[in-house]
């Protein structure tokens, strides 16, 4: 008898925990511990260098918007074939609205660090440095710069070493966290690997560290999130053209399965500066506005009158907007006047008359059995009432 209830709690639990059991039962290595992977196209030129760790069926939008996709991989070379070429990315993404979460109607954007020794060598003399990586420094920026336009950022510098298989099952107790401040968006900085050529430009005259993209294939998100990276890349293009370094599809899911709007941000490789780094991430937040704004508060209704039926409020009486009290106006266009009403009142009336001379046959005896009514059956149903309140 037992069983059953037993078997229902069991359901909840997995229900409740199967996310954390999802990245627990398959951690994977995304990045390299050293080095970097190169990808080339059918004519052998080279489209990609990173630490990402390559899968056949990978598939990459190039700084230029063309597609290509994986189809050999050799040690640390790959190849890819063309696929498709966009001219332009889509600006038309419908503007994120969102009800901030914060004072002042500001939507909170969530920052968090998968990977926390990341470093950059030129500015901390190491690729990584455990438990303090300048990562989180470039995060310092990207926060700082989002507050000064407008949002609430989030913040999270929780520590997620080792860099090893697991880190991601460790970040995503913290990315769930942060799911209940209801984040409009939500970003997992990475630093990357590769040689400093790909990763190095200057916009406005100052040294940047280009950005790229990495959207998840494994989860169920995957086509909203990658609508979520062309429209970011698309209004960087506009804006700062040579930020975004492009769109990177990979196996695993980066936790993106949890939120359509979670997107990983490699921010330059170990041999670009930090400061490059966090000029790049002020740079990013600029974009932000054009991708996820505020959604604006109902304006207040102008009251038509001082009356309460008209306004929906009463000293005396909770009347909301959401659910005003009726007016006149209401109830005659339901159908109901106050004319309708009176007639009725008028018929029913009548009808008791009629009956009353019916069953008597003359109109002494309807008076006489109308006053017995009054005297004897409806004081006896008034005066126990009335001598209970006294």
């Amino acid at each position: 008898m037992h069983f059953f209830p037993a078997l229902f709690f069991l359901f909840l639990l997995f229900s409740t925990y199967s996310p954390c059991i999802q990245a627990a039962s398959s951690p994977t290595i995304d990045e390299l511990g050293s080095g970097y992977n190169t990808i080339v196209d059918e004519n052998d030129q080279i489209i990609l260098q990173s630490g990402l760790v390559l899968h056949v069926g990978d598939q990459y939008i190039s700084e230029d918007n063309t597609l290509y996709e994986i189809v050999t991989i050799e040690g640390s070379l790959a190849k890819a074939r063309y696929i498709d070429s966009e001219p332009t990315l889509s600006l038309e993404m419908e503007l994120i609205t969102v009800q901030g979460a914060a004072d002042n109607n500001q939507p909170i954007i969530a920052i968090y660090h998968t990977h926390t020794d990341e470093s950059y060598i030129p500015t901390d003399g190491n690729s990584t440095t455990p438990g303090q990586g300048s990562i989180m420094q470039v995060g310092d920026r990207f926060s700082s710069r989002l507050k000064e336009i407008g949002y609430k950022p989030l913040h999270s510098k929780t520590l997620h070493d080792p860099h090893d298989a697991n880190a991601y099952q460790r970040s995503r107790r913290t990315f769930m966290k942060l799911l209940e401040r209801q984040p409009a968006a939500l970003f997992d900085l990475h630093r990357d690997s590769g040689p400093l050529a790909s990763y190095k430009t200057t916009i406005n005259g100052q040294d940047a560290a280009k950005i790229l993209l990495v959207v998840g294939r494994q989860n169920q998100n995957q086509a909203t999130t990658l609508q979520y990276a062309k429209k970011i890349k698309a209004t960087a293009d506009n804006t700062y053209k040579g930020l975004i370094r492009g769109i990177f599809m990979a196996r695993g899911n980066y936790n993106q399965d949890l939120n359509p709007r979670s997107m990983l941000l490699e921010m330059g490789t170990q041999y670009n500066t930090r400061e490059a780094a966090e000029y790049s991430a002020a740079l990013f937040a600029d974009i932000l506005p054009s991708i996820i704004a505020p959604k604006p508060l109902p304006a207040s209704p102008e009251p038509a009158a001082t009356d309460p039926l008209i306004s929906g409020t009463s000293s005396d009486t909770k009347t909301t907007t959401e659910n005003p009290a009726p007016t006149v106006s209401d109830i005659q266009d339901s159908g109901i006047t106050i004319t309708s009403i009176l007639s009725i009142i008028g018929a029913v009336l009548l009808g008791i008359i009629v009956y009353l001379y019916l069953s008597t046959g003359n109109w002494q005896e309807a008076k006489n059995k109308l006053y017995k009514f009054y005297k004897y059956e409806f004081t006896n149903f008034i005066g126990p009432r009335k001598k209970r309140n006294d």
